[in-house]
């Protein structure tokens, strides 16, 4: 797919609302700017939202240039690596989470929905894909709904978790989303998001110094299906501006499935950074750095949980 191709729309920082930015990089022709008065990293120019049906369709999910390499075929091949992800995030519901009606908006093919399914939740899904959605709910049995969450009929204050895993960053009216979430949640209902720390996350910093450029300067993920370039203090930032107060925070790293697919390369780039990234992935180094990066809140995933401001509701 050329993903240069979709019409395009400008747009200031979603976050302060200013128009002054500076630009980081243009990848695959799309300009990612870093807001100077608030710091959210985002795309200036970016698909339009009448896109999305086109850019969510069989090449996001097959081609792997921007999304996925064969999203089902992955899945299938490391059951066992999903299994494992998918159980931690069961136990993280099980201690935040005060009841068992959950949907997920952003649900994919819902192999996350059928796994809780089978353990007692009461699950439902929103996906805007209209390829994805039609697998969950024919070959998963799935209760999901294809399109945005605006548009569901779903009854307010019906569910007691609301999990937003690798979705906000994809989203062109966020705050939309979380007023809606507002509503659906039960009065001790909480929302689960998840987002990628990009760009000025310590190991891209890292990378992007070895690499001769600027920290913030190479190349950030799913250009231009994500359309924010998140850090912690943005995150909860854009959360606050939500209507949602952050309750209990999380690390943890992202790239497990994504090492197995494809293998970090090793013979890249100049001496330094060969000899770096054989020391790094080869000598175990990350694997220290990632477990102690998890411990102290640095891992390159931002998981929060946030339950609606009470002034919000009244």
């Amino acid at each position: 797919m050329d993903w240069s191709s979709f019409p395009r729309e400008k747009t200031d920082c979603i976050l302060c609302g200013s128009s002054s930015c500076r630009l980081l990089s243009v990848q695959k022709t799309w300009p990612v700017v870093r807001c100077t008065e608030c710091g959210l990293v985002y795309l200036s120019e970016r698909p339009a939202e009448k896109a999305l049906t086109n850019m969510y369709s069989r090449a996001y999910y097959e081609d792997g240039d921007v999304g996925y390499k064969g999203y089902v075929r992955t899945f299938e091949k490391y059951h066992y690596t999903f299994m494992k992800i998918f159980s931690r995030r069961h136990r993280d519901l099980l201690r935040h989470s005060t009841g068992r009606r959950l949907l997920e908006v952003g649900c994919a093919y819902g192999f996350l929905l059928d796994y809780l399914g089978k353990r007692g939740w009461d699950v439902q899904g929103v996906e805007i894909s209209p390829l994805s959605s039609a697998f969950a709910r024919s070959k998963l049995g799935l209760q999901v709904h294809t399109g945005s969450l605006e548009s569901a009929d779903l009854e307010k204050h019906s569910f007691d978790v609301i999990l937003l895993l690798d979705v906000l960053e994809h989203l062109h009216r966020p705050y939309d989303l979380l007023r809606r979430i507002r509503e659906l949640l039960s009065p001790d209902g909480i929302l689960v998001v998840q987002c990628p720390w990009e760009l000025y996350h310590w190991e891209e910093i890292a990378e992007a110094v070895f690499r001769g450029k600027r920290p913030g300067t190479i190349e950030p993920d799913s250009v231009p299906a994500h359309l924010y370039f998140f850090q912690p203090v943005t995150l909860d930032a854009v959360l606050k501006k939500g209507g949602f107060r952050v309750c209990a925070r999380q690390s943890g790293n992202y790239g497990s499935i994504r090492r197995l697919v494809k293998p970090p390369e090793i013979n890249r780039g100049n001496p330094i950074e060969r000899f770096s990234r054989f020391v790094y992935f080869r000598l175990g180094l990350r694997r220290f750095l990632y477990f102690a990066a998890r411990l102290v809140h640095l891992g390159n995933g931002i998981i929060r949980y946030a339950i609606p401001e009470e002034d919000e509701l009244q």
